[in-house]
């Protein structure tokens, strides 16, 4: 695929704050070296990469873009620094929704209103439209106020960390779905991802005190899914 502006820009300001993260546990570690290294593997994955669309047409994309940054500074922390912990890439994953726009993004997103949802589902029916191994094929069902559902069967991170030797990895960074779902106000209940050999990942997202989520907790009383 071509490169995008907006793929430089989220290079930029992810790797910024994943390095930044690095280095509060190894200050012994070289930032700018770590970055020199990641910058042409990230060009390298998406380049290699079939076009899934751009990010005008395709609201996935950035999922693609996000986890080659990950990726990338994954590969390079390990060639200067030997294989980084699950521990601290999760920690850096994580890091990268403590971004100020990211923060803002999350926060004020109206998640369970009618036309937040109205929205987000024909924004999900543009980005199906793509049909390639790199892309999300999804299935979103409304359920305002309380609740929304998505289901996927195919997984473009999934693609990508089978080219690049990263499966092991993978399952780390769909974790990250339970920081983001907290951000927005949800709670995530999931069982099935595709990263870790299911046929299907299932999210439900339940908004805190409402009969579905009580319903949920009842049935589960060990909780949610948050291994998957």
């Amino acid at each position: 695929m071509q490169i995008e502006i907006m793929d430089r820009i989220a290079f930029s300001v992810v790797r910024k704050t994943c390095v930044k993260e690095l280095l509060k546990v190894h200050p012994e570690w070289d930032g700018r070296a770590i970055t020199r290294n990641a910058k042409p593997r990230f060009k390298k994955m998406l380049q290699e990469t079939p076009s899934i669309g751009s990010h005008r047409q395709n609201c996935m994309k950035m999922n693609l873009t996000g986890g080659a940054v990950w990726f990338s500074i994954y590969e390079a922390v390990e060639e200067l620094y030997g294989r980084m912990t699950d521990e601290l890439y999760s920690q850096m994953c994580n890091a990268t929704y403590a971004i100020p726009l990211m923060v803002r993004k999350f926060r004020n997103m109206q998640f369970f209103s009618p036309e937040f949802q109205e929205k987000y589902a024909r924004r999900i029916d543009k980005a199906n439209r793509f049909k390639s191994e790199y892309n999300w094929t999804s299935d979103y069902g409304k359920g305002a106020p309380d609740f929304s559902t998505m289901r996927f069967t195919t997984c473009g991170l999934c693609a990508l960390a089978k080219r690049t030797g990263h499966m092991d990895i993978l399952p780390i960074m769909c974790r990250t779905d339970y920081t983001v779902a907290s951000m927005i106000g949800a709670n995530l209940h999931r069982n099935k991802t595709l990263a870790t050999g299911d046929p299907v990942c299932d999210y439900l997202y339940t908004r805190p005190g409402s009969e579905i989520e009580n319903q949920w907790q009842a049935e589960h009383p060990k909780g949610t899914f948050n291994s998957k």
